[in-house]
Order: C-alpha cells, then structure tokens, then sequence
C-alpha cells in the first residue's frame, strides 16, 4: 500500500477523535448548565430556606407583606390540575392510540398520527385561547350548573361561578397532552412483534380479546412511561392554566369548580414584584427550584422505562 492510504487513514482517526472529542464536550456542557440552573435556583432560595424550610414547604397562607410564603398552596394546585388531567386525557389517548395502531387502514393511520405530531407542536398560548374563548363559557353556562345539580355535594360545589376552574384548565391541559400520549402509546403498541398478534388470533381470540389480554399487557410499561412523560409536560406548563385556571388568590382548591393557581402560574405572575418586598425573590426561586426538580424527576423516570423497553426488544 502507498503513503495516501496511511495518510488518509490517520486523517480520518484525527477527524473521528475530534468528531468524539467535541460531542463528549457539548454533552458535558448542556449537564453542567443544568448544574449550574440548580446552584442558581437553589442558592437564591438559601435566605428563605435558613429562615424557615418547612413552613415554605407546608405552610397554605401567602402573604409576602408579612413575610408568609407558603407554597403548599400553589404545589396542590399543579397536582389537582394535573390529575384531572390525565384522568380525562388517559382513557382517550389510549383508545385512540389502539384506534390508529390495530383497526385503522396504515395510510390513513400514517396521516392521522402525522396530525397528532402537529398538535403536540401547537403553542401553549393556542390552547389557552382555545380555553377562554370556547370552554370557560361552555364551563360557566352550562357544565358547572348541570353537575352541580345532578352531584350536590362538595367535589362539584362551588362559590366560584366565572369559569375559570380546575375543570376548565384540566380540560384544555388534557387537550394538550393527548397528542404527545397518543404517539408514544401508538409506537409502543406497534413495537409489540406481529407474531404475537397472529399467534393470539390462531388460538381463537377475536382482535379486542387480543389486544385487552395481550398487547395492553405487553404494553404497560410504555403505557406508564408515555403517562409519566405526559404528566411532566402539564406540570410544566404555564400560559395555558395562566390563561383558564383563575389565577387570582392563593386559595386552596377543593372542588372541579374552585380556582387554581398553580406553581408555573405563580413564578410567570408575579416574578415581577420580587424587587420590592424582602425574600419574595426567595420564594419565587424556591418554587422554580421545586417545579425544576418534580419535572426532572418524573421524565428520568418516564424515560428509564422506555429505554428499558427498547434494551428488551433490541
């Protein structure tokens, strides 16, 4: 062989080293800004937390003037939302996501997931206005009163009458993550091995008795992870339940009709005012700090799952 061969040869390891070198270092970088968000969030908080840790933590009352900044309020108001969520969203995406996978022809599941991947991708704002325009009146004229009347109890009672609830934010935040489920919950089920379908089927089973005793059973994991994933990102989420929640006061809710404000709400609400009253830019903080930390956690945990299901099927 000439000299160009090992020329080029050690030109290409020269590039592939450097090609290796750059990648490790931009991954590195992107983990050392989420260190350095954490130490910003957390050491900004530091003068609330000396002063008094638990009672941010599970105190109800916010009072900045006096120094109350409890955020056990604004923690339950992003996990009731939250909830209704998903209870709402869940059973829809996981029949439609069945719908596209097992019984529709593959273009026109091809073009109707295609749409699903469109939606995900619609802006925050969209749906929000979506919520104020069509469903806090549909909520406040004839939603609310209806359940009121048939359920006279304190889950569906309430003094709050304009609209703007757990219900109304619920539903546009199930709206929102329905797409994001359906495609997860969609490729999980076509990663499931055809041969499983026909081996089901050949034994007498009809298709829904395959797919109830068989695929949603091979397909919980993913099913768990796609929910997990889908609870993060409405966690997360602010100028939609900014926008329909009824962000108002600090109060804790306790009916589908009581307003909502949750921690998103809070920190995009009020980060304006943290100059003027002491350790407000604490607590503020300390709730992007909290809400940082809960979505960190429930994605590693969504996604520890479905890199577990493709170690499986690999």
């Amino acid at each position: 062989m000439d000299d160009s061969f090992y020329l080029r040869l050690r030109k290409r390891r020269r590039v592939n080293r450097t090609v290796r070198k750059f990648s490790f270092l931009m991954s590195l970088s992107v983990f050392c800004l989420f260190i350095l968000i954490c130490f910003m969030l957390l050491g900004s908080s530091f003068p609330l937390l000396k002063k008094d840790f638990l009672g941010v933590i599970l105190e109800k009352k916010w009072l900045p003037h006096d120094e109350k900044f409890g955020l056990l309020t604004f923690i339950w108001g992003s996990i009731y939302t939250t909830f209704f969520a998903l209870l709402i969203s869940l059973p829809v995406s996981i029949f439609t996501a069945i719908l596209i996978s097992e019984y529709m022809p593959k273009k026109v599941a091809t073009n109707t997931k295609f749409i699903f991947d469109v939606l995900s991708g619609v802006s925050p704002v969209v749906y929000g206005f979506w919520g104020v325009m069509v469903i806090v009146p549909l909520m406040r004229n004839y939603v609310q009163p209806f359940i009121s009347s048939l359920f006279p109890f304190t889950p569906f009672l309430s003094d709050n009458k304009s609209g703007f609830n757990v219900f109304s934010a619920s539903v546009v935040l199930s709206v929102m993550v329905s797409p994001l489920m359906v495609s997860i919950t969609e490729e999980v089920l076509r990663a499931i091995p055809f041969e499983i379908r026909q081996a089901t089927m050949s034994l007498g089973s009809t298709k829904w008795e395959m797919i109830k005793k068989v695929l949603l059973k091979r397909a919980a994991p993913g099913m768990v992870a796609a929910t997990i994933l889908s609870f993060s990102r409405t966690v997360g989420e602010t100028m939609a339940v900014l926008m329909v929640a009824g962000c108002q006061m600090a109060k804790m809710p306790t009916s589908l009709f009581d307003a909502a404000y949750p921690l998103p709400a809070l920190i995009a609400n009020t980060f304006g005012e943290t100059m003027s009253i002491p350790l407000y830019k604490s607590a503020i903080f300390l709730a992007s700090f909290i809400l940082l930390i809960l979505t960190l956690a429930l994605n590693l945990f969504g996604w520890s799952i479905l890199l577990k299901i493709e170690e499986e099927k690999s």
